[in-house]
């Protein structure tokens, strides 16, 4: 399913054969192998909502399905949202080099250990890339290249292609109004986080340093915020941070609940407290990211108002060998 969900936009491409309803097949209007709307239901035959009707598309017949930003996206849209993101999670040491943001955070997290092109010139040629791997070694750390698809498709780099990773985006003040200013159970929100919220979220993130996650997720351009319930049973954080076309986006990371009480509603909370910060901080938009395979994460962002704006992937580079070298 390329990552789509229930809510997305989509591109279904299908066999007009014996799998697809005769009707289909002798109507010209109807007789098409491609049809573009909103998923409805992939449980079965997939039904897909257009302007003008809803079709049900037998599974035998569908040859793919493409994921689609929720509504057009300009590329410099794509790198606006993205010098934002990367403003609110930049690592602890950072440098610019022909157009690419170089992001080093002692390892922890890919986020903030990897190059992001944020520039309009950046290109993934070998000098570039040699001079990427360069930066990361002498902080002893893999290049790794964070590729919105649309700016640098992951095919134009040749190396071992990581996770790809959804960037969901909703109008702040209406997933505001949808999740509500009042929560079901106090949020604790602060400037720095405690020592709970620190051993929630580093669970199962190795770390070279013990202070890693603390430099990482206390890094950022703009106001900070730490969402906790109880003893860090659920946790969130906020920041926000304007892009370079001038408008202030919430972003939402570090959304995490203890397994055994997930369910219960205290994510819900999380992002209302989050949400509610945001809206008092000036933003005007928020956005989050989420790997393309956590389909229970995605699904339930969707169920919130969050739509697809763009995708990235992950890649570490095959690096060009430095001259005079021996590969």
């Amino acid at each position: 399913m390329s990552g789509a969900v229930v809510g997305d936009r989509v591109v279904v491409r299908y066999r007009l054969g014996d799998a697809t309803p005769a009707d289909w097949r002798g109507d010209p209007a109807a007789a098409r192998s491609d049809v573009t709307g909103i998923l409805l239901d992939d449980a079965g035959p997939l039904r897909i909502r257009r302007d003008d009707a809803e079709l049900s598309i037998p599974l035998a017949a569908v040859t793919s399905v493409r994921l689609l930003s929720a509504k057009p996206v300009r590329n410099s849209e794509i790198r606006s949202l993205e010098g934002a993101a990367a403003a609110a999670w930049p690592g602890v040491d950072t440098e610019w080099l022909d157009g690419w943001f170089l992001r080093a955070g002692h390892g922890f997290s890919r986020r903030a250990n990897s190059a992001v092109p944020l520039g309009r010139h950046a290109r993934p040629d070998a000098s570039t890339l040699r001079r990427i791997g360069e930066w990361y070694a002498d902080r002893d750390l893999p290049a790794l290249l964070a590729l919105p698809e649309r700016l640098i498709p992951p095919t134009a780099v040749v190396g071992d292609p990581g996770v790809e990773v959804q960037m969901l985006t909703a109008d702040l003040a209406a997933l505001h109004a949808r999740v509500g200013e009042r929560t079901s159970r106090p949020v604790r929100l602060e400037t720095a986080p405690d020592a709970g919220w620190l051993r929630a979220y580093s669970t199962g993130r190795a770390s070279r340093q013990p202070d890693a996650a603390t430099g990482v997720v206390t890094a950022g351009d703009g106001p900070l915020t730490f969402a906790t319930i109880g003893d860090a049973t659920a946790i969130g954080r906020g920041s926000v941070t304007e892009a370079p076309d001038g408008r202030r986006w919430l972003g939402l990371t570090a959304l995490w609940t203890e397994p055994s009480a997930r369910g219960n509603g205290l994510s819900s909370d999380v992002v209302a407290a989050l949400t509610a910060w945001g809206v008092r901080q000036g933003a005007d938009a928020v956005y989050l990211q989420v790997e393309s395979d956590n389909r229970v994460a995605g699904s339930w962002y969707r169920r919130l108002g969050f739509g697809l704006h763009h995708t990235y992937r992950y890649l570490t580079p095959d690096l060009p060998a430095t001259p005079g070298s021996v590969r």
